[in-house]
């Protein structure tokens, strides 16, 4: 409102400035005329009044300036207007973070709190469709990659880091006989991996969270523990299943009931799950899943090196 009467009075301002230089022009010619004075005081007086016309040349050069000036001033308000915009929606984010945080300690400090994991992906068909129903669940969760499945499927990699999932290493072969025949194999296909994720993800992406195939467990491993350790890994094993693993086509009815055994007087989850295409069971069960967590006052977390 204050920029239109502000054009509104420039406006009147060039037009007064016009009409007085145009009859200032005008009058000296009538001057040089003497014997003509009163045809050309009666010109002055028509040429004068013409000038009010918007039709007028002079008029018209103001009406564009005026317009201009709108845009301009438009123009302004709404980069403004944008700034202000993503000011908000930062503060916004923000706020988000430290809220999600503050839940996180509080889950942590009452014993509730769940992650979920995906062992043995990417895959090209159940992956995506996993990361779908985490999305609808406001859910994040935990990805354990194969090397060589990353090769296949780059894409699908890159859209679980993008939608903010933690990304672990699975080895790069997943092959047990080669892995756990020496330390030394265990972590060259441990770095294989790392290589495969940053030549797919960026050279800044890093992750130093690993999961054993088959678990940590047995003797047999105990030197490729060791050897994780020291080189500053960190490696998560599971209390807690779905049972994707244990059958050939189970059903989504026995992947929960199997899952509902293994969480019962823990507070702390570490859920095992899995995410190749052979797993569509475990799409189905998972929205189920989630909703028995969030019923039981669980709070979702991923695992990584600030992992308590």
């Amino acid at each position: 409102m204050r920029n239109d009467k502000r054009i509104r009075r420039k406006k009147i301002e060039l037009m007064i400035i016009s009409l007085l230089t145009m009859t200032i022009v005008i009058g000296g010619f009538s001057i040089n005329n003497k014997n003509n004075s009163n045809v050309v005081e009666a010109i002055n007086i028509v040429y004068a009044l013409s000038l009010l016309n918007d039709e007028n040349p002079i008029n018209k050069a103001i009406d564009n300036r005026i317009t201009e000036i709108k845009i301009k001033n438009a123009e302004v308000e709404l980069n403004n207007r944008r700034r202000e915009l993503k000011a908000e929606k930062l503060v916004q984010a923000r706020e988000e973070e430290e809220l999600k945080v503050d839940k996180l300690a509080e889950a942590k400090a009452n014993g509730k709190i769940a992650y979920l994991t995906f062992d043995d992906g990417p895959s090209k068909v159940v992956t995506p469709h996993i990361l779908e129903v985490l999305e609808q669940n406001d859910v994040k969760a935990t990805f354990f990659v194969i090397g060589y499945m990353a090769e296949k499927y780059p894409e699908v990699v890159r859209m679980t880091y993008k939608d903010g999932h933690a990304i672990g290493n699975h080895t790069y072969s997943h092959n047990y006989g080669y892995i756990y025949k020496s330390s030394a194999n265990f972590l060259e296909d441990i770095e294989r991996a790392n290589m495969t994720l940053k030549l797919i993800l960026g050279e800044d992406f890093s992750t130093n969270v690993i999961r054993f195939p088959g678990g940590s467990f047995g003797q047999n491993k105990k030197a490729a523990v060791n050897a994780i350790k020291e080189s500053g890994y960190y490696y998560f094993d599971w209390n807690s299943l779905n049972g994707d693993a244990e059958g050939v086509d189970l059903t989504k009815d026995r992947l929960i009931e199997r899952f509902t055994e293994t969480i019962q007087n823990k507070g702390e989850l570490i859920v095992l799950m899995h995410d190749t295409d052979m797993k569509n069971s475990t799409v189905q069960a998972l929205p189920e899943i989630i909703k028995i967590l969030k019923d039981k006052g669980y709070i979702f977390g991923v695992l990584d090196e600030y992992y308590e």
